[in-house]
């Protein structure tokens, strides 16, 4: 940082490495399944390139202050890989927190089901009459949620974050949160973090292992905004279909 540059607090938000079923394209909330072998190499080497004291990466071990996870074994062992190259006081210094607020949209009916099956049980039921096709954001899944719980708890966790931020630069400190989750409900984070309605689609991508930045403009938490930076991308031929 350079020296008299105020720090701006940020979250650096990061979807769990490939799964089996997120490389398929099933949809997966409450199914606790774990990375493939290239899962775990993708957050491994993620975590490489993404957090370190070079001039190059992104998040600076000391300016790292809370990561929040998910409750579910793909975000945990996410986040053991992100933070293999901490050293064990730079371990011992940061809090992981596992907050069921950033548990992924629950699916109901639909876990482990492809969109294709889902639009096909949908149609046999007659539940889409007056609509193109289903649509997640609008229409929610048959006994999980729907967007306006998505949104509740959402809202909650940003209110924690926003606790931690202010206080941080009340003190003229940075604040690094990683937050580890998964697609839609990272996807739904960052469109209410901008205070965006999410029963349309936010319209962003987010595959497997990808990494995303929020932050505020002008140092002023009364001002969030997305963080327009580089990306952490798979190879094309292991990008998800759920993507």
């Amino acid at each position: 940082m350079t020296a008299g540059k105020k720090p701006t607090p940020r979250i650096i938000f990061v979807r769990h490495g490939q799964t089996e079923w997120s490389k398929s394209g099933q949809h997966t909330s409450v199914t606790d399944i774990d990375l493939t072998d290239f899962g775990v190499k993708q957050m491994r080497n993620t975590g490489k390139s993404l957090i370190g004291n070079s001039s190059f990466q992104m998040i600076k071990p000391q300016n790292i202050t809370h990561i929040f996870v998910s409750p579910r074994k793909r975000a945990q062992h996410t986040v053991q890989l992100l933070t293999e190259g901490l050293d064990d006081i730079q371990k011992a210094r940061i809090p992981i927190i596992v907050d069921e607020d950033i548990r992924e949209w629950e699916y109901g009916d639909y876990e482990g089901l492809l969109t294709q099956e889902i639009i096909d049980l949908r149609k046999k039921k007659g539940l889409d009459k007056d609509v193109d096709r289903w649509i997640i954001w609008r229409d929610g899944c048959e006994n999980g949620e729907v967007h306006t719980q998505v949104k509740e708890r959402l809202d909650r966790f940003i209110s924690k974050i926003k606790v931690i931020h202010k206080e941080a630069l009340a003190k003229n400190e940075p604040s690094d949160i990683i937050v580890v989750a998964h697609g839609h409900i990272l996807r739904c984070f960052a469109a209410r973090w901008v205070q965006r309605e999410i029963n349309i689609d936010p319209s962003f991508m987010l595959d497997a292992g990808g990494v995303g930045v929020l932050s505020y403009q002008h140092h002023n938490v009364n001002e969030p905004a997305l963080f327009l930076a580089g990306a952490f991308v798979c190879p094309v031929e292991e990008e998800g279909a759920d993507l």
